[in-house]
């Protein structure tokens, strides 16, 4: 074998080159037909490679990997072509290390080829069981997560095709909920409602936290429950809600709308369209109403997604706070009649600590020790805190888990081929400002008696575009003295547009 070293060792760059790029060791095969095989192959990867790196180059990388998500009918005959891809591949290997062998060679030889031959061959084919795998996952998760039935018409986002996807519509309105839904829950309640208003030329986008304790909340025209509540108000006067004082709970408050819709939807078959959702379909319709702003799309995730996606992420640093009221926040528990907090498994310390999905769960879920008010800033900061930790690479290897994270506890009526449309929506939302709009005591909303008209003016004071800053005109007149120094612009920012999440 020393003797026939070079040839070997030819043998061997030739079977990595294989690896390497799929079927070029084969272009220096014996067998002339095998030869041009190699020569197909490559020509087949230069073809494939360059498009890809032109539709990168062109589209963006994120688009372009979306372009192809977007479609799941499409990502099963891809399956099918990788995995047959896969197979020639292996195969291009193996022959490529019988071919190009010595001959005649020592057994030693021949068998430590065949056996890196195998090993690279085994390596190719285990990344083709990965992609095959995650092609399969992708389409089961798109479609099941994008699988809303087509919207009534003038419903829905103006995706159009070009340059800008977003021409045709100046603002796009998301509802965000957090259901509540689990095992251990009586009923469902949209525990958190976001409006998140972004304009669709500068990104700029406003978070609108509905609070969940607002009673008589408006009920959409022709909603099926107006037939409950013929004062198109939830509870107002059709049900007792006007005894609600400040603090207390009922049964009237926008939170147990959902779950009144499914109720009344089980008692009166026929009451809502099919393929309609009646929660998802009152909320949404209230909170228009609300917020004075057409709803484009609905996002819902239930709390155990919640949690298991921050366990996917390894747990997430927070600066944990004491509760408004000064002292420790439980974990759960609730308020009985004579104010006292009872049923508290157990009380989270203040300072940065790391949180696990179920104690950053609950962390933006506790309110028995406070309010609302300070549940929705604790619900951003931790907002805040995943979209700060969140690692890409390492959500990578979670791939599959996240997939059935989302397939699992995600909602979103967001058509799948609108995804390329809405990740460039995201990418000018985040070179922009992020602010809230506030719907607390301290702007005049009381939520047992919410003034909505109130309500919608500030939605629309906080949704306007900034006022640009006027340029200093000239003065024709000499000065007589130096000029006075420039007036500063208030300090305090306005009493209904906060920063977003300062955690």
């Amino acid at each position: 074998m020393a003797a026939d070293g070079p040839r070997w060792r030819r043998a061997l760059a030739l079977t990595v080159l294989g690896t390497l790029v799929p079927g070029a060791g084969l272009t220096r095969a014996r067998n002339r037909w095998l030869g041009r095989l190699g020569w197909v192959m490559v020509a087949v990867t230069l073809v494939v490679l360059g498009t890809v790196a032109y539709a990168v180059w062109s589209r963006g990388f994120s688009s372009a990997v979306l372009d192809v998500v977007s479609r799941p009918e499409a990502l099963r005959p891809a399956a099918f072509v990788i995995a047959a891809w896969g197979f020639l591949w292996c195969a291009s290997i193996l022959l490529t290390a019988v071919q190009v062998r010595p001959r005649p060679g020592g057994r030693l030889g021949a068998v430590l080829l065949g056996a890196f031959a195998a090993v690279m061959a085994g390596a190719v084919g285990a990344g083709t069981v990965v992609a095959v795998d995650y092609a399969l996952i992708t389409r089961d998760t798109v479609s099941a997560v994008f699988s809303a039935p087509p919207q009534q018409p003038g419903v829905g986002a103006r995706v159009t095709e070009g340059a800008d996807p977003w021409a045709a519509q100046a603002r796009v309105n998301l509802l965000l909920l957090g259901s509540d839904a689990g095992s251990d829950r009586t009923g469902i309640r949209t525990d958190s409602m976001i409006v998140a208003s972004i304009d669709t030329r500068s990104g700029r986008t406003t978070l609108v936290s509905m609070p969940r304790n607002l009673l008589y909340a408006p009920l959409a025209p022709g909603s099926p429950l107006r037939a409950r509540y013929p004062s198109g108000r939830f509870g107002a006067p059709d049900r007792t809600c006007a005894q609600n004082a400040p603090g207390e709970t009922g049964q009237c408050q926008l939170t147990n709308l959902y779950g009144e819709a499914e109720a009344y939807a089980l008692d009166h078959p026929g009451a809502y369209a099919k393929g309609v959702v009646p929660g998802r379909e009152e909320v949404r319709g209230s909170v228009q109403q609300i917020v004075g702003l057409p709803i484009d799309h609905v996002v819902v995730i239930d709390l155990r997604g919640f949690s298991l996606l921050v366990d996917a992420m390894g747990g997430i640093d927070v600066n944990v706070k004491d509760a408004g009221t000064g002292g420790p926040l439980p974990v759960g528990g609730h308020v009985t009649a004579d104010n006292r907090v009872v049923g508290v498994k157990e009380w989270f310390r203040a300072g940065r600590q790391h949180l696990d999905g179920w104690h950053a769960l609950w962390y933006a879920r506790s309110r028995a020790a406070d309010s609302d008010t300070y549940r929705q800033a604790r619900q951003r900061c931790v907002v805040q805190a995943i979209v700060e930790q969140v690692d890409p690479a390492a959500m990578v290897r979670q791939y599959p888990r996240l997939a059935r994270i989302a397939r699992d506890n995600i909602y979103t009526d967001i058509p799948a081929a609108s995804l390329p449309a809405f990740v460039e929506l995201v990418e000018r939302a985040q070179r922009a400002r992020l602010n809230s709009v506030s719907l607390t005591l301290d702007d005049g909303i009381k939520p047992w008696a919410p003034d909505y008209a109130r309500i919608r003016a500030l939605v629309r004071r906080g949704i306007a575009a900034p006022a640009p800053a006027k340029a200093a005109t000239p003065s024709t007149t000499p000065s007589p003295g130096p000029a006075a120094p420039p007036r500063r612009p208030p300090a305090t920012p306005s009493p209904t547009t906060t920063p977003y999440a300062q955690c």
